[in-house]
């Protein structure tokens, strides 16, 4: 008679076989829906996801380098909105709200190269912090805004300052099962 051990293995082992692989493909498919399934709006993280062609092919944290480059991509363009609302002159009683945004960003971008860094160096505790440093240097523009009511932020301003709020999310939950 057959061992219970010897009996286990060759049923997992059968099972194992049997049951089809992942292609690479499908694989990095998966770990995209996997990412992308909390976030508020999942398409959005879809998106910034298969805009790059490496996302079908990346691991976890190939995954979330590719969302830490869309957050850096929507911080350049907070930044940039951000220095040219600070010198627009019909903007002048809000001019200190755009700058220190325009800064805000500047670090959050320099928060989020520390990020990707230290993900890429297997550092995951340090990239997150990184992580949660940029997002609060965002939250600081966003409250900027907040304080004083009557600051405009023009509808393209709002959507980036959304979007990296979902994507930031995104990255937090793929960095945290690292």
């Amino acid at each position: 008679m057959a061992s219970p051990m010897l009996l286990f293995l060759l049923t997992l082992s059968s099972l194992l076989f049997f049951l089809p692989t992942l292609k690479p493909a499908e694989a990095g498919k998966e770990l995209i829906k996997q990412a992308c399934h909390t976030a508020e709006v999942p398409e959005v993280c879809k998106q910034c996801l298969k805009s790059n062609n490496r996302s079908s092919k990346a691991n976890a944290v190939g995954i979330a380098n590719i969302i830490i480059g869309c957050l850096t991509s929507h911080s350049s363009n907070l930044a940039s909105n951000m220095s040219n609302l600070a010198s627009n002159p019909e903007l002048n009683s809000t001019k200190s709200a755009y700058h220190h945004c325009f800064l805000h960003c500047s670090d959050a971008k320099k928060a989020l190269n520390s990020a990707a860094s230290e993900l890429n160096n297997g550092r995951y505790d340090g990239a997150e912090l990184s992580l949660r440093e940029a997002a609060l240097y965002q939250g600081t523009c966003r409250y900027e805004f907040v304080t004083l009511n009557e600051t405009y932020v023009p509808p393209n301003v709002s959507f980036d300052l959304k979007v990296f709020d979902i994507l930031t999310v995104a990255a937090f939950r793929i960095i945290e099962k690292l």
